[in-house]
């Protein structure tokens, strides 16, 4: 399989199923993929959901909403209403996508937000794993600073926090025609450890990516694990990533590199030499990602 030159992330909610009132058919849905055709994008990288929950028909993950007695906003009802309705008609979103991509000539690559916020971030949006598990949160052992950023998110020392991030995956890539599988790790914040066993968590992460890697080509072959983390080797360290040693150990297919920014700011004098210097003399492959957001609801 011939690698794509331009991969278009699309989040499958703010831009697509938060703005069609209930209940959505399928053909609207078919439109996130319908509106790229004709443009130079040949791959998706296609949102499963908000993170902690996801917007199809799932057996070992959430579906975004199903726990909610009573709706904060009205996109989150939407969401919820229309995914709900596909799916009892028999209409599982994440396969409409999946097979128009295949229709229009377009590689599908299922995004999963790794890491997201935890029980007061967007509560309406939340899974009963993490509202019934935040001792298994970074900031669970009250001993880091309240406005430190990325407390709240998974601490993935836990085997539980990795083997639920595992499951939803390995669900994905073998019951869904994809092109391969991203991880997005720079979601709101890349911190997957405490800060004071970052150290051993890149280990403990290595040996994590290493079995996704697995299961990815396990699916089949010619798959490709795609994993989007920050592009300087500082920010990657600090949070618990280990890109060089993922390049050494030939778990990785391909690297997207991006700025963190705690604003959502593009940036275009970007530099991706860390992550292209790495990869030198590898089978991975570097991208360059623009910001995911750019600040506007536009």
């Amino acid at each position: 399989m011939a690698r794509p030159r331009i991969m278009y992330y699309h989040d499958g909610r703010h831009p697509h199923i938060y703005r069609y009132e209930p209940p959505m058919t399928k053909a609207e849905y078919q439109a996130c993929i319908d509106e790229l055709v004709g443009t130079p994008v040949e791959a998706v990288m296609f949102c499963l959901g908000e993170g902690r929950t996801v917007l199809h028909d799932t057996q070992v993950g959430e579906l975004l909403g199903h726990n909610v007695e009573q709706w904060d906003h009205v996109v989150f009802r939407r969401a919820y209403e229309n995914a709900k309705h596909l799916i009892d008609e028999g209409d599982d979103p994440l396969q409409i996508v999946c097979e128009r991509a295949q229709e229009k000539d377009l590689l599908l690559y299922p995004t999963l937000l790794v890491q997201n916020g935890g029980d007061t971030h967007a509560h309406i949006r939340n899974s009963n794993f993490r509202i019934n598990n935040q001792h298994l949160e970074i900031g669970a052992g009250g001993d880091l600073p309240p406005d430190l950023h990325g407390i709240d998110g998974l601490d993935f020392k836990h085997e539980e926090v990795r083997n639920e991030r595992f499951n939803l995956i390995e669900e994905t890539v073998k019951k869904y025609s994809v092109a391969g599988f991203e991880l997005q790790m720079t979601n709101t914040f890349p911190l997957f450890f405490h800060p004071d066993e970052v150290e051993e968590g890149r280990a403990i992460m290595t040996q994590w990516i290493g079995r996704v890697y697995e299961v990815v080509k396990d699916s089949g072959a010619e798959r490709e694990l795609v994993i989007r983390l920050p592009r300087t080797r500082q920010w990657c360290h600090y949070g618990g990533l280990d890109p060089e040693e993922w390049i050494r150990q030939g778990i990785v297919d391909v690297l997207v590199g991006e700025t963190i920014n705690l604003v959502d700011i593009i940036d275009p004098m970007a530099d991706f030499n860390f992550l292209v210097e790495a990869a030198k003399g590898s089978k991975c492959s570097v991208y360059g990602a623009l910001h995911t957001r750019v600040g506007s609801d536009r």
